[in-house]
């Protein structure tokens, strides 16, 4: 637990420098929402390209918007996952920024070895999960858990699961979600493309973060 307040504590000191930043420009340009997403993204992850910061964050915003997804929030579970590192892979098999596990990306239809792609992956799973969920009044600390644990884990404990890992794993999404949504504004993004809620038995296709559990 002390780790966990420690990573947090260190995060939201390094990110205190985007205080109040605007991610739209006042002729409602999204180009300077992709710039600031891009610095915060290198902040994160200083070993990050330019082009490559610039990149993910067009990413993030277009992915947000097709999905339905806060991009604020699609910014702090990729921190929390793998801190914006594209070849961040965990002791049981995830990879990539959104920590897909083999099966889920199989599921998805994304190459998690693509950035761009395991960033898509990573969005439409979330936006399935938080409809998922929708009915409750913790419909959030429920689908960042079952990202974490499985959607299968979550609905067998009916709320977040008593792993620790799990347990702090919101939390720390939680923290980082709130603190994005404080120090950068949401820029709007048309998109054309909408999505359908996912059928009942979408979720028991996708192996958890932690498959031991």
């Amino acid at each position: 637990m002390r780790k966990s307040v420690a990573l947090i504590g260190a995060a939201l000191f390094v990110f205190s420098a985007f205080s109040c930043v605007p991610a739209r420009a006042a002729d409602g340009s999204a180009t300077t929402g992709i710039s600031v997403y891009a610095k915060v993204l290198r902040k994160i992850n200083p070993r990050l390209q330019q082009s490559q910061s610039r990149d993910l964050a067009q990413h993030v915003l277009m992915n947000a918007a097709r999905w339905n997804v806060d991009a604020n929030l699609l910014i702090a579970l990729v921190t929390v996952e793998s801190r914006w590192r594209p070849s961040a892979r965990s002791r049981v098999g995830a990879f990539g920024l959104g920590q897909l596990m083999p099966g889920t990306a199989r599921t998805l239809g994304v190459n998690s070895h693509n950035a761009d792609q395991n960033l898509s992956g990573c969005a439409h799973y979330l936006s399935g999960l938080i409809t998922k969920y929708g009915n409750h009044t913790n419909q959030y600390q429920l689908a960042f858990a079952a990202y974490n644990a499985g959607p299968k884990a979550v609905d067998r404990y009916h709320g977040i699961p008593p792993f620790n890992e799990t347990q702090h794993y919101v939390v720390r999404v939680m923290r980082m979600w709130q603190h994005f949504t404080k120090i950068v504004r949401i820029p709007a993004i048309d998109s054309q493309i909408t999505t359908a809620a996912p059928s009942s038995d979408w979720y028991s296709k996708f192996e958890p973060a932690t498959p031991n559990r």
